[in-house]
């Protein structure tokens, strides 16, 4: 599946762009506020080529596709272009509490991130040239470098007063007039100087502050102002909205920004960096330990952007933060180093290929593809990563290792520790060696399915099937039996969309495995899902890449809501045809609700035939 098909089936499937208030992405996912969640086919999106996972987490919908997010979302936005609506103000979803401001803090930073770690990887890069002699801190060369990479931050105001626009769905040239109005050159030489502490406007006395590299300031004022615009066009004629509209605007938000909001978001960027600090003061090994063992969590939760605010500050402040970077950089190299172990330990090619193409993304600090494809989907593997992470987090929290600059928290983020006349850099090589090392050997240590053998039926397992708690699944296709880790499309293979197994048709015709509902169907009729009485849900795919015919060759006999009996026709599709467009017939029947039960094992043997509603293909384990 190409890119742009992709984005059309994710568009499609997530209930059209009618449903869709706004788009974003980060290094590997896309990002959506929706109007309508239930109108997002979870399972679908899933069961995508190209998709890795989705999910709904603070407030968005999630797609995680990996290394090609930035060319989907390309198609994304292209596709979207004008068409998604306008016309709410906030975040454009119901979400609540702190999914609301986890939504929010996320939709703002995460467009604006590029500039952001190519600037702290620029600063990285000069601390490197500045310690071994190759360039001078007083040079004209190193200046300039240095305004290049310190202008983003200096300026953070401008690039969150954009970016808070587009979240809020306010005027974006007023937004970024009033972060101007923030960093204007008379209020920020007076706050300097502080000869000038404050000055009046009309009774209202405005503190004279330094809002440089600030962020909660900009962003409750762009709050304020997404308000005052839309009470000011209700009540202004629309002949004259384009000339009292943004004068209304200004003259109301920006004497209150510079009065109350950004004094009092000032104030609480400040105590959030002071809550970091003492935490780190008073228990630096065990708030080490807990943040960097729970970080893979906070990060796959979508909390951690919560913590941005707090870093910024620390940043403006002292310098530096040793909270949120230095524990990401942990984490993600113990992500890096229980993949790799898996890499190793695993006998399946499959698998081995996986974890191949996931370690090296998780050196340099993207850590989706290892945890979603490996040690998550492993499980005992995810928990060696999270022992790694506490035992590099509570390193780093003994010795304050302290990160300098903003950067995407991998291997070329290490530069950003060094400073001159002080053993921080080798205290965070120590900790991140250890997190690496510690994670890596917890993985081989550690017993789990590594993929190179059949799932065994426990004797726990065959004692609760011999009392009978559990649902049998009966074949809904005559064919041979194949296992599915040999499906050559990854999505199924790696287990992500479910468990179950692989069928090679030898008739042209689907039925019901069992009685009970459709609750899913697709327009090309390529796939089918239903769900049982007891609520198991199964999804019955026909061939790979198969919708690639548009729905040539298949015919769908029922319809989603309908109610089904074992042998039930489903649908009927042209072998030959399949055959003759040269696609591959290997029809995956998945258990797609598959976490939910203690296990799901086949009850033939591959290469094994079955006939349709006749033999017991699976047992779902209740």
């Amino acid at each position: 599946m190409s890119h742009r098909e992709l984005a059309e089936k994710i568009i499609e499937k997530i209930g059209g762009t009618s449903n869709i208030n706004q788009s974003w992405h980060c290094i590997t996912r896309l990002r959506f506020n929706v109007k309508d969640k239930d109108k997002v086919k979870l399972d679908e999106i899933k069961a995508l080529d190209g998709v890795m996972g989705a999910q709904f987490q603070s407030g968005q919908f999630q797609v995680i596709i990996g290394s090609a997010v930035v060319k989907v979302y390309q198609e994304i936005s292209d596709l979207t272009d004008g068409k998604l609506s306008s016309s709410e103000t906030g975040s454009g979803n119901n979400a609540k509490g702190l999914d609301y401001i986890f939504d929010i803090i996320s939709g703002i930073f995460t467009p604006i991130l590029a500039a952001i770690t190519g600037s702290g990887l620029l600063k990285g890069i000069m601390a490197i040239l500045v310690f071994f002699n190759v360039l001078s801190g007083d040079s004209s060369t190193y200046i300039v470098l240095n305004a290049i990479a310190d202008a983003t931050f200096h300026f953070l105001p401008f690039l969150v007063a954009f970016s808070a626009a587009n979240k809020f769905k306010t005027n974006t040239s007023i937004a970024v007039a009033l972060a101007g109005v923030l960093m204007y050159p008379t209020f920020m030489a007076n706050a300097a100087a502080g000869e000038i502490t404050s000055l009046k406007f009309i009774g209202i006395s405005i503190p004279m502050n330094s809002y440089a590299s600030s962020v909660i300031p900009i962003i409750l004022a762009v709050f304020l102002l997404s308000y005052v615009e839309r009470y000011a066009k209700k009540i202004v004629p629309d002949a004259l909205t384009i000339i009292f509209v943004p004068l209304i605007s200004l003259l109301v938000t920006a004497p209150i920004m510079l009065a109350f909001i950004a004094p009092l978001g000032n104030m609480l960027g400040i105590y959030l960096e002071q809550f970091f600090t003492m935490l780190f003061n008073f228990a630096g090994p065990f708030a080490g330990a807990l943040m960097g063992g729970l970080m893979p969590l906070i990060v796959i939760t979508g909390m951690h952007y919560a913590f941005f605010p707090g870093t910024f500050a620390s940043l403006d402040k002292f310098g530096y933060d040793i909270m949120l970077l230095p524990m990401n950089l942990v984490a993600n190299l113990s992500q890096a180093g229980a993949t790799l172990a898996v890499f190793f330990k695993t006998k399946d090619k499959k698998m081995k290929q996986v974890a191949f193409s996931a370690v090296i993304p998780a050196i340099f600090g993207i850590t989706e593809p290892a945890i979603y494809g490996v040690t998550m989907k492993l499980k005992k593997p995810f928990y060696a990563s999270m022992i790694g992470g506490a035992v590099g987090g509570a390193i780093f929290g003994t010795f304050a290792v302290k990160s300098f600059s903003f950067a995407v928290p991998g291997i070329l983020a290490i530069p950003t520790y060094i400073e001159k006349g002080s053993n921080n850099f080798l205290f965070a090589i120590v900790g991140v060696l250890s997190s690496f090392a510690v994670a890596f050997i917890a993985t081989f240590l550690l017993k789990f399915d590594i993929g190179d053998k059949e799932t065994e039926v426990t004797e726990e397992v065959k004692t609760i099937i011999e009392k009978d708690e559990v649902s049998k699944i009966l074949a809904p296709m005559t064919g041979v039996v194949k296992n599915l880790k040999d499906c050559s499309d990854e999505t199924f293979s790696s287990g992500i969309v479910g468990k179950g197994i692989g069928v090679i048709p030898e008739t042209g015709q689907v039925v019901a495995p069992f009685k009970g509902v459709v609750t899913m169907t697709t327009p090309t009729n390529h796939a089918i899902g239903v769900t049982s009485e007891t609520g198991t849900e199964i999804l019955i795919h026909i061939g790979l890449d198969t919708v690639s015919l548009n729905g040539e060759g298949f015919e769908r006999l029922v319809n989603e809501g309908d109610s089904i009996e074992v042998g039930t026709p489903l649908l009927n599709f042209d072998l030959e045809l399949i055959k003759s467009k040269g696609l591959d017939l290997f029809s995956p029947v998945i258990v797609t609700n598959t976490p939910i039960y203690l296990d799901v094992v086949s009850s033939v043997k591959p290469d094994e035939k079955m006939t349709a509603s006749q033999e017991e293909i699976l047992i779902v384990v209740n």
